[in-house]
């Protein structure tokens, strides 16, 4: 039996996102109390982003098989479910921790999309993910850390190592949703909803420093609109809009999908409303890009700006996507 490695060893794989969850967690906890080895880190993933630039080859077909079997020899399996659900989130979070560590000391008081400025963008992402941790009696190292971003990076890698540690269990614990009215919800939804919006401010920040915004995979992106569309019957009915009938949402673009999302969490026969050749079984029919429709989700774009295409019951499919705008965390 071999002792785990040093943080200082799995620095290079870290730079390139190589490293399960509970190692990201590992190395950015150390590299938050560790100035030499936070500059080796950034300096490797600045390196990082030239590899094969300019010599790129085509690796071995064989390549893939024999590093999945030499990880999975030196380490036990994960439960694959927890790794669908913790990996996405981990990669976030490491993502969004690089942005903070590339900031410059001026840049903290870029205004971002909801936010005065960076350090007020923290904190509420800080704030949202305390719902989960204090539900889960997950403790931060470094609760008492003056500084912004070390705080938030301490209670988000606490998290990781508890699911981690947890098992398929732990998913089913019921655990506080961030939003604007209180939720309950399983442990395996408030993972995707953290995902949702870590990716969301990271991308608010990348904005602001007029970066490429960069969405998640798209299995995780139709992950996302399925967690908000299992919502938002009940938040239809809560902006008192609730109806008969059903929307069909045509999701398109890599990870694309289709819904039939009821008007009403109470259950009602369909109807059909106005409109121009309606879908079977649905009173509208709204095609978007999948893309759009989670930064619509987010609040980070209009109906109109969302591009959606609308048929049938125009009045329903508009409400259908004004609700699913008030969705985000902000």
């Amino acid at each position: 039996m071999t002792d785990d490695p040093h943080p200082e060893d799995l620095l290079g794989a870290y730079a390139v996102d190589a490293c399960a969850a509970t190692e990201v967690a590992t190395v950015a906890e150390h590299a938050a109390d560790c100035p030499r080895c936070a500059a080796e880190g950034t300096r490797l993933a600045e390196a990082a982003q030239w590899l094969g630039v300019l010599t790129a080859r085509r690796p071995p077909a064989t390549l893939r098989t024999r590093v999945l079997e030499a990880a999975r020899a030196a380490r036990p399996a994960r439960e694959p479910e927890v790794g669908q659900l913790l990996d996405p989130y981990a990669r976030q979070v490491a993502a969004f921790d690089r942005l903070l560590a590339g900031l410059e000391p001026d840049q903290w008081r870029l205004a971002t999309a909801k936010y005065d400025n960076v350090g007020e963008l923290v904190t509420h992402l800080t704030a949202s993910d305390a719902l989960v941790a204090d539900d889960l009696g997950v403790q931060a190292r470094s609760a008492s850390e003056p500084q912004i971003r070390r705080r938030w990076r301490a209670q988000a890698d606490a998290l990781l190592r508890e699911v981690a540690s947890g098992g398929p269990r732990l998913l089913e614990r019921q655990v506080r949703l961030a939003g604007k009215a209180p939720v309950r919800r399983p442990l395996r939804e408030a993972l995707v909803q953290r995902t949702f919006e870590t990716w969301i401010h990271a991308d608010d920040l990348r904005t602001s420093l007029r970066l490429p915004t960069e969405p998640p995979r798209p299995d995780q992106l139709a992950g996302i609109a399925s967690f908000a569309l299992a919502l938002l019957p009940g938040a239809i009915d809560a902006a008192g809009r609730g109806r008969p009938g059903q929307v069909r949402l045509v999701l398109t673009g890599p990870g694309g999908t289709e819904h039939l999302v009821a008007l009403s969490a109470v259950p009602v026969p369909a109807t059909t409303g106005g409109g121009a050749d309606p879908p079977e079984g649905a009173v509208a029919e709204v095609v978007v890009p999948l893309v759009r429709f989670c930064r619509l989700l987010a609040g980070r774009l209009s109906v109109l700006e969302s591009g959606a295409e609308i048929r049938g019951d125009a009045g329903a499919a508009t409400d259908f996507l004004e609700v699913a705008a008030t969705l985000g965390c902000d």
